[in-house]
């Protein structure tokens, strides 16, 4: 065996080692942590997708449908259930290093395997890559545009172009504020070129060894047609996603609406807005040492002027300043901020390596750069014993700063009760009892669907419900600002019991069952013969297709 296939089996190796450590941070007990509210919703998007082929991009309230067809996938592969609704973004989350083999040119195999052992480990990599929202999808297709314009830039060809461009187009079908992932790249593409110096090893420069005309000129001009391509690649997959495969044409004028309520929502700050430092207290208190880890890559990438290293710092430091900026924060959004970080600590990794390599280098400098590779080295036993600490124990303890208006594990008893009392009705067939849901801010629905209630048994209420709503009820559930209301109107429609369950830090969930129902609950057993975790049914009800969606007698 070569000395390159040598390397080449050595990477290979590393690279499967960095994917079987992230795959086993985030695949145990992937259904502990109960669903928050934004799962749930997200849960309910996608099993219409799955009994009826129905999806809609509402542009106002909710981000794009690549998620949606992702679970979709996964509940053909493993059924609907709590694990396959997040094993798209726990695979999202592992594929991140994969991502980054366009570039290994520059990252190196050091670098890819420190940066892959940053994302694998890290906790907020690790939390958000167990919930089932958009951002994982968004950072995983970052870190492939990346790689694909950094290939782009260095030598234009049409497959990095294509690549780019569909990169780009899952990025807008993820998420809105990927128009803020290509102001980042503008900005450090741009630092790169004016700030970043030749190199004579053109392999080893991001512009191939071209002077800044030549290099913008193979960019634009030169690469026209790989532009054109780019373009209607991108078209054609924004148009089948928010289109939903041409069956809702509005949904692409949704793409361009969505900006206007997105906008205002991060100016205002909504019911979302934090103060400026907020991102950084979430990665002090999540990745604390690491958080510093990226200082000997900047101090290189600047005094060398490096172009890749340019790139990188001035990505990861626009990322943090805008997000900072923007009013409305929620946590997850920080592992866009994480991305850049952790790539510069495995790009900083490999230059150390190359220095400590080169043996006519001074000994100082050689002994110097080992600090490159050591120090993000250091910060990976730490963020992983805080992952595991916080995905095994802690998911839902809101000391931590990433977990956010989650919901706690005390809304299990409210699922265990629902499903027992309706187990004990004299005529249950198996699919539930009536129940009232108001301000269901609560994953409640999908729990209850994919352990084989009829979704039709369930009135969502909004406001105050009347009282005939009540009356025929056999569960009451409110939250929020309606409860009082609804325990006025419940009192006077008969004989109930009601419990208190958690929600989430700050709020609780209040429920009504029938007396007679209850006390046969308790006589079965109660929560010890319910005990959770209560298992998926094999295939939920399929409920009858909504009229507003049919088309023919077909989809009735």
């Amino acid at each position: 065996m070569s000395a390159e296939q040598r390397r080449r089996a050595l990477f290979i190796l590393g690279l499967l080692g960095v994917l079987a450590i992230s795959a086993a941070f985030r695949l145990p007990g992937l259904a502990d942590k109960p669903l928050h509210s934004d799962e749930g919703v997200n849960g309910w998007f996608t099993l219409r997708l799955y009994w009826w082929n129905v999806y809609r991009y509402q542009h106002t309230d909710y981000h794009g449908p690549f998620l949606y067809y992702v679970n979709l996938l996964f509940f053909w592969l493993m059924k609907p259930s709590d694990a396959a609704l997040r094993m798209g973004t726990v695979i999202a989350g592992i594929s991140v290093p994969l991502m980054l083999l366009p570039v290994r040119r520059w990252m190196g195999g050091v670098g890819i395997a420190v940066a892959g052992l940053l994302t694998a480990v890290a906790p907020c990599m690790v939390y958000f890559s167990r919930t089932n929202i958009h951002e994982l999808y968004l950072i995983a297709f970052s870190a492939l545009w990346a790689a694909s314009l950094a290939r782009f830039a260095h030598k234009p060809a049409m497959k990095w172009g294509l690549l780019a461009s569909l990169a780009a187009a899952l990025c807008f079908a993820n998420k809105e504020t990927t128009v803020l992932t290509v102001g980042f790249f503008g900005l450090s593409a741009g630092a790169a070129w004016l700030l970043g110096t030749e190199r004579q090893d053109g392999e080893d420069d991001l512009f191939g060894g071209r002077n800044r005309t030549e290099a913008l000129r193979d960019w634009l001009w030169g690469a026209r047609w790989i532009w054109l391509a780019g373009i209607v690649l991108f078209a054609v997959v924004t148009v089948l996603l928010f289109s939903s495969f041409f069956s809702y044409g509005f949904g692409v004028k949704g793409f361009f609406l969505a900006y206007t309520p997105w906008l205002e929502h991060g100016t205002t700050g909504r019911n979302q807005g934090k103060p400026f430092l907020y991102f950084w207290e979430v990665m002090r208190s999540s990745q604390g040492f690491a958080s510093y880890a990226i200082l000997p890559a900047v101090l290189f990438a600047l005094v060398r002027r490096h172009r890749v290293g340019v790139f990188l710092t001035t990505w990861a430091a626009s990322a943090f300043l805008v997000y900072s900026l923007i009013p409305y924060k929620t946590p997850w959004c920080v592992v866009n901020i994480d991305l850049p970080v952790f790539l510069l600590c495995g790009w900083g990794a490999q230059q150390a390596w190359l220095l400590i390599r080169d043996a006519d280098r001074p000994t100082v400098v050689r002994v110097l750069a080992t600090v490159g590779i050591v120090l993000p080295l250091l910060a990976v036993p730490g963020l992983a014993r805080e992952s595991l600490q916080v995905n095994a124990e802690g998911y839902d303890d809101g000391s931590n700063k990433y977990v956010y208006v989650q919901t706690k594990r005390g809304f299990y008893a409210m699922i265990s009760d629902h499903v027992g009392v309706a187990a004990g009705k004299p005529d249950s067939d198996g699919l539930g009892v009536q129940t009232v849901n108001v301000d269901a801010k609560n994953p409640a629905r999908w729990y209850l669907i994919t352990r084989g209630w009829d979704h039709e048994r369930i009135r969502y209420i909004k406001t105050v419900p009347k009282k005939k709503h009540i009356e025929r009820a056999d569960i009451v559930v409110a939250t929020g600002k309606h409860t009082r209301k609804v325990k006025r109107l419940v009192e006077e429609a008969g004989d109930w019991h009601k419990e208190d369950y958690d929600l989430r830090p700050g709020w609780k969930v209040t429920a009504w069952y029938r007396q007679g129902l209850w006390d046969a609950y308790e006589e079965a057993g109660g929560r010890e013969a319910f005990a959770w975790p209560l298992p998926e049914v094999e295939s939920p009800h399929r409920p009858t297709k909504p009229k507003r969606y049919r088309r023919n007698k077909a989809d009735r």
